[in-house]
């Protein structure tokens, strides 16, 4: 598999980080996970046409993880030049029909491109042509899961946005790669329903992948240089994650 983060950042406006995004390729697929605002046109900048994304995975419904979903489906139903060949599928967590459905009032058909499926995930594990996905609720909001990826023998983990979870922690037991984020700086400054730098060792400490990526960084992440802090304390590579950063897992 190989993946491409599109958006290591936040919902603070940053030109080093822009909103989540992640593109996972399989043999035969093309994954997003999350698609914050400024997805779409990476994909272009890194050569992927999104019209070959066959499913788009949302963590949860903040706007920093779905602001690119309206201007996605909007290019995709009136690209006159060339047209999807297979269906486009997106899935999220309890309230994403209801959120779909709010921006279909606002936007009509504009953004029902031909072949869209739209549904909830209801947790347990799904397969699919070349592979299969895992879900677990994490607590953040209602709506948020963590996902973990499997093809070909290899494994890789997204835990969204989420606080301390040993759901996180059974979810990528002996991963490939864990993509974590840690939003808050400092143990000083916590704030429910994200991970300090403490809390992401423990956390990969327990689940024991072989790689982890730190991303969903904001400024104050950055200035305090929490990457370097974690690898510390972890006996395994750790990578910051940089947008249009490639790894082949």
């Amino acid at each position: 598999m190989k993946l491409t983060i599109l958006g290591s950042g936040t919902c603070i406006p940053n030109t080093k980080r822009g909103s989540s995004g992640y593109l996972i390729q399989t043999s035969n697929s093309k994954i997003l996970l999350d698609c914050g605002s400024g997805t779409t046109w990476k994909l272009e900048e890194i050569g992927v046409n999104y019209l070959e994304i066959d499913h788009i995975f949302f963590s949860h419904i903040h706007p920093d993880h779905t602001g690119d979903l309206v201007p996605f489906l909007f290019g995709t139903k009136y690209n006159h030049y060339q047209k999807r060949e297979r269906p486009l599928n997106l899935w999220g967590g309890k309230g994403f029909i209801k959120l779909f459905g709010a921006l279909k009032k606002a936007y009509s058909n504009w953004i029902v491109p031909k072949d869209l499926c739209v549904d909830e995930i209801k947790g347990g594990s799904q397969t699919y042509e070349d592979f299969k996905i895992l879900t677990t609720k994490v607590p953040h909001i209602e709506s948020s899961l963590a996902y973990r990826i499997e093809s070909e023998g290899k494994s890789i983990v997204y835990s969204g946005d989420t606080d301390y979870s040993e759901s996180l922690i059974n979810l990528a037991a002996k991963c490939d790669l864990l993509i974590i984020e840690c939003a808050l700086a400092d143990d000083d400054h916590k704030i429910k329903g994200h991970l300090t730098p403490t809390e992401v060792i423990k956390t990969i400490n327990a689940a024991n992948p072989k790689k982890a990526v730190i991303t969903h960084l904001y400024p104050e992440c950055d200035e305090k240089n929490v990457v370097e802090i974690i690898k510390k304390d972890v006996d395994l590579e750790v990578i910051e994650a940089q947008d249009l950063l490639e790894l082949i897992i």
